[in-house]
């Protein structure tokens, strides 16, 4: 259910189911124009192969964004917990430890290891996201991208097709800290076929060291039910 409403949501579907039905409107009236000299078998044979074909289209889209965000979806799914092993059962009901087991001490448990201490590094990652933001707000891309890690920095110059590509005008910045590798912006974006709606949307990013600096490495769309990788279409 959270896939369809997903894909109810999903700009792409919607522009290009918008466009299918204006496309199909105007065939339609196209072909029962009086200008159009066509005998009324031949009208009603064309209404019905524009309808049909259309049709199609719009559902060949429907099932592409559906399975777009099923997949997406069920790459966040995590691996199963492993069980654990029963014990082996003796023919006669018993335990199948042997009296040398039981006799051995038990071992002593293992010293559980420091956790790593978090990277202390200037500038954080929150003046990063908030460098980014500023960046995106007065247009000037050169700084918006080096905040990027150099793996994404390279595939600047091989954009994301233009019909998944979202291009970013706007920035604030919601959660930041310099404490956490993670933070939410809130993103003002301009879709495919320039479509927009002056909406900002929850982005979280996500920030990794880099030659002793921070620097973001993902970025997902956050949605109700989660976040969804989004790096190679989201760009400023």
């Amino acid at each position: 259910m959270n896939v369809i409403a997903q894909s109810l949501g999903d700009p792409i579907w919607q522009i290009g189911g918008g466009i299918i039905l204006l496309a199909t409107l105007v065939l339609l009236l196209a072909v029962r124009s009086p200008e159009i000299h066509l005998s009324p078998w031949r009208q009603w044979l064309w209404t019905r192969v524009t309808g049909l074909l259309c049709f199609s289209l719009f559902l060949v889209l429907s099932a592409g964004v559906v399975l777009f965000h099923g997949a997406n979806a069920a790459s966040t799914v995590g691996p199963e917990a492993t069980q654990p092993l029963a014990a082996t059962a003796s023919p006669r009901g018993g335990s199948s430890l042997s009296p040398t087991s039981l006799a051995s001490p038990a071992p002593l448990p293992s010293p559980s290891p420091s956790p790593t201490p978090f990277p202390q590094l200037v500038p954080g990652p929150a003046q990063v996201l908030t460098t980014f933001c500023d960046a995106i707000n007065r247009q000037d891309l050169k700084t918006a991208w080096g905040q990027y890690a150099q793996a994404l920095q390279k595939e600047r110059a091989t954009s994301s097709p233009f019909f998944v590509r979202i291009t970013i005008v706007h920035c604030r910045v919601d959660q930041a800290s310099d404490t956490a590798a993670t933070g939410y912006l809130l993103l003002k974006t301009i879709g495919p076929h320039g479509y927009t709606d002056d909406y900002e949307r929850d982005f979280q990013f996500t920030l990794s060291v880099e030659e002793r600096a921070w620097k973001i490495a993902q970025i997902a769309r956050c949605l109700s039910d989660g976040c969804l990788d989004a790096t190679t279409s989201v760009v400023p």
